[in-house]
């Protein structure tokens, strides 16, 4: 164990008995959630999301597919997979599998377990820890803007500064814009989402590395 990871526990040992539980996040009444990913305003993917919820126990599953083609060649090819355990309000556990291009050598595994002074995750290229009151960025739970996110798909923490700009219009997959709750993030990544009147999520927009603009927009 490093130097960093014994510091990090030390430092989870002492906020153990003040990490927050989260406010309930809004689930559809439909339990799922499904959007279209455009890239520069062009079809790219799917982003598909389930809630089971069991007593005190909400299992959330993500997959998302996302491609691009050029004269009928695929040059880029993304699916991923992840499940993740919420209990009483506070995050459990997160399994996930990324796979890039269909090549064995691109896939990257994450598994995240909440232990009593630190979040532990092993993935298929090290270990190392993140503080215990961490949560997982998967975009649907607005609670969790404010605090310790990390990466589903690497593992690593992120570094946001997040913010609440207010309400403004944001547009559905069908092109119709609703009135939601926007948030930006800055930082690792630069995004924004959207929760609409419920609090449930209703999409984002953000930027990737090539630049190119990337929305994901509710069915």
């Amino acid at each position: 164990m490093s130097i960093l990871d014994r510091r990090m526990l030390m430092a989870g040992a002492l906020a153990a008995t003040t990490v927050p539980t989260l406010a309930r996040a809004a689930l559809p009444p439909a339990g799922k959630l499904n959007f279209n990913i455009l890239r520069q305003g062009k079809p790219f993917g799917r982003y598909g999301v389930v809630f089971v919820k069991d007593g005190e126990t909400l299992t959330v599953t993500t997959d998302v597919a996302m491609s691009y083609k050029i004269a009928g060649i695929s040059t880029f090819d993304y699916k991923h997979h992840c499940e993740e355990i919420w209990r009483g309000g506070k995050f459990v556990a997160l399994h996930s599998r990324t796979v890039r291009d269909n090549r064995r050598d691109q896939i990257e595994t994450v598994s995240a377990i909440r232990e009593p002074y630190a979040i532990q995750i092993t993935t298929s290229k090290s270990r190392f820890v993140v503080p215990v009151s961490a949560a997982p960025f998967t975009h649907w739970n607005s609670a969790t803007l404010k605090g310790t996110l990390f990466n589903p798909q690497d593992g690593k923490r992120l570094e946001f500064a997040a913010q609440q700009v207010g309400r403004d219009p944001f547009p559905l997959a069908s092109g119709a814009p609703i009135k939601a709750e926007h948030w930006m993030l800055r930082g690792d990544q630069q995004i924004d989402e959207w929760y609409d009147d419920s609090g449930v999520w209703a999409g984002l927009r953000g930027v990737f590395p090539d630049h190119s603009i990337v929305e994901y927009r509710r069915i």
